[in-house]
């Protein structure tokens, strides 16, 4: 399925669960060097919750190298706390042949080794689940609260 159809089946999903208001739309960053063209980058989607801020990309593809390379240029663009915010990636994929969902290891191990390469840095805390793990985690929630609180790591926040 193309990568908008599964971001407005993440969407209703959400809203049927926690409310039209539950979303708070695509956010994107900036950076600005002398003499470069303005770089930017976003994700999909946000939850905003009090002085929490998940950022939250929708992920079609079999595609953990570019999630990588996505939450390393939004750890270098983002200006808000990372120590409150969460890149949180939810995979649509599913093996062409096998129709199995993809495993979110692959995506958690990348998003780990990405920080390697800058290991002194301040890094945003990060999770990832395929839809079926997600819709599951969410159902048994009662409120927008207690998912976030759910999907965020146990040593953050």
């Amino acid at each position: 399925m193309p990568a908008g159809d599964n971001e407005r089946l993440f969407r209703k999903f959400m809203e049927e669960k926690f409310g039209a208001e539950c979303l708070r739309g695509k956010q994107r960053y900036t950076l600005l060097l002398a003499g470069f063209p303005e770089a930017s980058i976003s994700v999909d989607d946000s939850i905003i919750l009090n002085d929490r801020r998940v950022l939250i990309e929708v992920d079609s593809g079999n595609m953990a190298k570019l999630l990588a390379g996505q939450y390393a240029l939004l750890n270098g663009m983002y200006d808000g706390d990372k120590n409150s915010s969460l890149f949180l990636v939810v995979h649509y994929y599913r093996d062409p042949k096998s129709r199995a969902l993809y495993s979110r290891d692959r995506t958690l191990k990348n998003l780990n080794a990405i920080q390697h390469f800058n290991a002194g840095a301040d890094w945003m805390p990060f999770n990832a689940f395929n839809i079926e793990e997600f819709e599951e985690l969410a159902r048994e929630t009662d409120s927008l609260e207690e998912l976030v609180d759910s999907v965020w790591p146990n040593n953050a926040n």
